[in-house]
């Protein structure tokens, strides 16, 4: 009986939703996917399909990276640092999350915390129009004038991501150097360019086997040059890895930073 080689597999969950939504702009366009329709990512899929390459491999260590987005309503005045943990505590564990962390998934979540800051309408006025005209409760009544919007003093929260990236190569790297002989391969589901270096160590001095799982126009190709197993293209097998809604993905599946070019798509 052949042994299965063991992996371990980082999972970028921003920079695979940012490609996730250029895809669905591309298939309406092309008529592949119904205007109107989305799809939803089957995480459990892919981890089939990775673990069904050569002769098997064993993903026995599985990595999520995300960026918890709390619940914004809450925080329409300014809120409490207390609060904001235990709004990021319970996204963590509850809905979309809790699912990954439960078989057959069982992935480690990395939740990273978004940060926020306080904006004046003046102060990013296309932002603040556009989130005036959201919420009801504000004192310019939504009446979204540009000229006006420069001089309002209303204010509300952004929340925006930092340091996911950062903490997916530290991690790397930690995984890496723990057991020098397992894991056997790296599996990255980004294509971000900024993980290069820390692939690099991995691969050229650590000697580990490196594939990376990305869409085709979000890749670097400076880190798919690093990879010593074959690329997995998210554009070639969408239809084996997604499922057709009617509905928009659920915001908690969602990258904060993504939920605006979801906005815009609709429109």
């Amino acid at each position: 009986m052949m042994i299965k080689e063991k992996a371990a597999i980082f999972i970028d969950n921003s920079n695979v939703f940012k490609g996730f939504i250029k895809q669905t702009q591309i298939l309406w366009k092309s008529k592949e996917l119904d205007s109107g329709k989305f799809l939803r990512f089957r995480w459990d899929k892919l981890i089939e399909a990775l673990e069904a390459q050569e002769s098997g491999i064993d993903i026995y260590s599985r990595h999520f990276f995300a960026s918890i987005r709390p619940d914004v309503n809450k925080f329409r005045n300014r809120s409490s640092d207390e609060q904001v943990v235990e709004s990021y505590r319970q996204s963590a564990q509850s809905g979309f999350y809790k699912k990954l962390q439960e078989p057959p998934l069982h992935f480690t979540l990395h939740d990273v915390p978004l940060k926020n800051r306080e904006l004046y309408c003046g102060t990013l006025m296309k932002k603040a129009a556009k989130k005036c005209s959201e919420a009801n409760n504000l004192e310019c009544g939504c009446a979204v004038n540009i000229d006006k919007c420069k001089d309002c003093k209303s204010r509300y929260q952004e929340f925006y991501e930092k340091g996911v990236d950062v903490a997916l190569a530290t991690q790397l790297i930690i995984s890496c150097s723990m057991n020098l002989t397992v894991p056997q391969r790296i599996i990255l589901v980004s294509g971000d360019g900024d993980y290069v270096a820390a692939v690099r160590h991995v691969r050229q001095v650590m000697g580990k086997n490196v594939q990376i799982v990305s869409w085709k126009f979000a890749l670097s190709r400076d880190l798919e040059k690093l990879a010593n197993k074959p690329t997995i293209y998210l554009d070639d097998h969408w239809k084996q890895l997604c499922e057709v809604k009617k509905e928009r993905p659920q915001t908690e599946e969602i990258e904060a930073d993504v939920i605006e070019d979801l906005d815009v798509l609709e429109m």
